[in-house]
């Protein structure tokens, strides 16, 4: 997928449930693949497609002949991770939320491989502006008064 060393392409794979990222890896069967350029910008909406694992058992290498060349998605079984990672496919784990939100947070650059839940042990906060962390694992400040 690239024409040349300056305009590489990329697609990216994220598993979906209507416009929501699917929470388990595992159990996604429709992909959205969004094609960007080396400045992380769209070429194109986000493509609608579905894996068949009648036609191809293994997800890993579908998403490879699908030309996919990362995943992002929330949770993921570390057997997925090591078949991903095994056809040259890099893994951003621990994002949840719509799949506008997330493309837009991971073209802005909040969204890197060097927050990936896998490495940091972290689950990666899609919208930190909003008044709610997203982050399943970050303690939330209480909105409750303390009683006097």
């Amino acid at each position: 997928m690239s024409t040349d060393s300056n305009h590489t392409l990329r697609r990216i794979a994220i598993p979906h449930y209507g416009q929501r990222i699917m929470p388990r890896f595992g159990l996604a069967r429709q992909f959205y693949l969004l094609t960007v350029d080396h400045h992380k910008a769209p070429i194109g909406p986000p493509v609608n497609t579905r894996w068949d694992p009648r036609q191809e058992p293994s997800v890993a290498r579908w998403l490879k002949q699908m030309n996919a060349s990362g995943v992002i998605c929330d949770g993921i079984h570390p057997r997925f991770q090591t078949a991903l990672k095994a056809e040259g496919l890099w893994v951003l784990s621990g994002v949840w939320g719509e799949i506008s939100d997330v493309i837009e947070c991971w073209i802005k650059g909040q969204l890197t491989a060097e927050n990936n839940s896998d490495s940091l042990n972290l689950a990666t906060c899609c919208r930190p502006n909003r008044n709610y962390c997203h982050d399943r694992n970050c303690t939330k400040t209480s909105t409750r008064r303390n009683p006097t």
